[in-house]
């Protein structure tokens, strides 16, 4: 027998013999021996015991002379839900010690339909230990950080997800002075975060951005596009077993990349093509070939529920840096341009996808804003964003300030498209409903919305609703509206119905509170904020409807929805009670009708202001500036003709 036949039988006989100590027992009764096996620094083992079940490790300490922890060995079997192999769920036996590291696995019983034609192939000793010392700080990947069983894929991502699940529910239970513990705490104070909100919540919180593009036979595809390079954002999104699916296919693909979920909807007659995406981050462009993007289920399962037909997952470059803005096109081939969106992760979605802890909701306090340092205020400012916000804040207050129509149409204008169509930064009632499920990190954790926030409530404080004038997006369309339809088309409601129907408002205002606080999983809002279904472009009919309906009313109606229905009016409208600042009176204006004629919400009844409604539009005190009513004549003059006019101090 020659040397080389001779080696290479003697290499197989120590790869058998190696094997035969792996070999899985088929059998979900588990021995002593087995137990050492995966804990071998234990002196003796408890019986079966806890929530979840486990068999307590014990050693003895050698300075006490005393028995001691050293860890836990449960089986997956025993912590629901069980990963699905290919044919069949797969029982493994975990040790766990108290550093949360997996000190060994083995295999315990499976009946994939591989077994009949590859034989025991999990039992080979190579899979088996690469998890021996494996932290769970380790996402447990296969074909990341785990090598899999070859031509086995999917077994092996069942047998690792298995592993990593219940350790880590075993790590909840029983290691919480772990260093798992912090990253555990994280996960689940997302959750916490994610949990209440609906997916217009999250388009709100620009954690789901909207592109929509249009097609020249008059069909729509609208892609809906949200970070999702962690799990439990990804099982929030899609649910477990798509992202599950979704993970274990761009694993098998590539070493590396974060998810980013694109949800496909619209009637487009063109049907979509993964291979039509690419994504620029500054001058770098990156293609995205049809295997960089893997199927993330039918959109039946997740927020992402009835939001769009079918669902994919783009695997992001990893040399991308999540942290700056990056710009994905959509070319449809048809002769138009591409369709672009720039994106930037915001929120929470930026904090996971920098490795920064999450915080409990309402944890944040103050003094972590001032620092910034969990928050990430004032580090890694997002100038393309602020900026913006700044110079529109300086237009705002030059142009109230000054009383100057045009600059008043010019921020209008610049509002309407920025803050509604592109930035999509406006405030909406639901700041107010997440708040109150949240806390006040959801806005502190935002430099742009926290910026918006300070300053409508410090405008309002001091001069009442200068945000409804100028800087709400769906209030410039309104006034757009009554600028260019017909006068002849208006109409002006009777002053008893109006005087009703405003009211209507704070009812949906107080519906929408008790919602939040009694109901946080459901979210109603969206039903009476439609400039959402506008400038976040929802695929919803009937929410699509309401926005017609009340487009229509307020082409003939001045400003129709924020007189009877806005929610967000409605809280400012209570808050500008006790502003600081009123519309001066004059003594003429016990006769005038001019500026109560010309008031776009109905707020002035001669000498009177109801200021809670009024949203400091600048035409009642431009009239005054100006002398166009009766304020044209003095009061001694209206007084020698026999006028009676109220004195000073019975004026609003």
């Amino acid at each position: 027998m020659t040397r080389p036949l001779l080696t290479g039988l003697m290499l197989l006989c120590l790869m058998l013999a190696g094997n035969a100590s792996a070999q899985t027992p088929f059998s979900r009764v588990v021995n002593e021996a087995q137990l050492k096996e995966v804990m071998p620094a234990a002196e003796r083992f408890s019986e079966k015991s806890g929530t979840p079940p486990v068999y307590t490790a014990f050693v003895t300490d050698p300075a006490s002379g005393e028995e001691a922890i050293t860890g836990y060995v449960f089986q997956t079997s025993d912590l629901p839900p069980e990963e699905i192999g290919f044919s069949s769920t797969i029982d493994v036996l975990v040790g766990l010690d108290l550093d949360a590291y997996v000190t060994a696995i083995k295999v315990l019983d499976y009946n994939e339909s591989f077994l009949s034609s590859r034989g025991d192939f999990l039992s080979i000793r190579p899979f088996q230990e690469q998890f021996r010392r494996k932290p769970l700080s380790d996402p447990f990947r296969v074909g990341r950080d785990i090598d899999g069983v070859s031509r086995a894929t999917i077994t092996s991502w069942a047998t690792s997800r298995g592993v990593y699940n219940a350790a880590r529910k075993v790590a909840q239970a029983y290691l919480a002075g772990s260093g798992f513990s912090s990253a555990a705490d994280s996960a689940r104070n997302t959750r916490d975060h994610l949990a209440p909100l609906s997916w217009e919540d999250l388009k709100t919180q620009s954690l789901v951005q909207v592109m929509s593009a249009s097609l020249p036979d008059d069909t729509t595809l609208i892609l809906s596009f949200a970070y999702m390079g962690n799990e439990v954002l990804g099982e929030i999104l899609v649910g477990t077993d798509a992202y599950s699916r979704a993970e274990r296919d761009a694993s098998s693909r590539f070493d590396d990349g974060k998810l980013m979920l694109v949800g496909i909807g619209g009637n487009a007659s063109d049907p979509f093509r993964q291979e039509r995406f690419a994504i620029r981050q500054g001058d770098t462009e990156y293609p995205m070939p049809r295997r960089q993007t893997v199927y993330a289920g039918s959109a039946d399962q997740g927020k992402i529920t009835g939001q769009a037909n079918f669902a994919v997952a783009m695997i992001l470059d990893p040399a991308m840096d999540l942290g700056q803005p990056f710009t994905v096109s959509y070319d449809p081939q048809n002769g138009q341009p591409p369709y672009t969106i720039d994106i930037q992760l915001a929120g929470i979605a930026l904090d996971l996808a920098l490795g920064r802890e999450i915080r409990a909701p309402g944890e944040l306090a103050m003094d972590d804003m001032m620092l910034a340092s969990s928050a990430g205020l004032l580090t890694d400012i997002n100038w393309a964003r602020v900026l913006p916000l700044l110079m529109i804040f300086a237009l705002v207050m030059t142009a109230f300030l000054r009383k100057n129509a045009r600059l008043r149409w010019l921020a209008l204008s610049i509002t309407l498209v920025y803050l509604g169509f592109i930035n999509g930064g406006f405030l909406s009632v639901s700041h107010i409903t997440n708040t109150i499920k949240l806390g006040p990190s959801m806005i502190l954790s935002d430099l742009p919305l926290l910026m918006i926030v300070v300053f409508t409530l410090v405008t309002t404080l001091i001069w009442g609703r200068v945000f409804c004038s100028s800087l709400c997006p769906f209030g410039a369309l309104q006034d757009m509206l009554t600028r260019f339809v017909p006068k002849r088309w208006q109409k002006t409601v009777p002053a008893f119905i109006h005087d009703k129907a405003l009211y209507l408002k704070y009812v949906i205002l107080a519906l929408i509170i008790i919602m939040a606080l009694v109901q946080s999983d459901i979210s109603i809002f969206q039903y009476f904020e439609p400039f959402g279904t506008l400038f976040f472009y929802s695929t919803s009919i009937v929410l699509w409807t309401i926005l017609v309906l009340i487009l229509l009313a307020s082409a003939v109606v001045k400003r129709f929805y924020c007189r009877y229905a806005c929610p967000l009016g409605a809280a400012l409208g209570v808050l500008s009670l006790v502003s600081l600042r009123r519309i001066r009176r004059v003594p003429q204006c016990t006769v005038c009708k001019v500026c109560e004629h010309a008031c776009p919400t109905g707020a002035i009844r001669n000498q009177h202001i109801d200021f809670k409604e009024c949203v400091r539009c600048d035409v009642c005190e431009s009239k005054l500036i100006e002398k166009a009513g009766v304020c044209r004549h003095s009061v001694a003059s209206l007084t020698s003709r026999g006028v009676t006019l109220l004195p000073v101090s019975q004026l609003d």
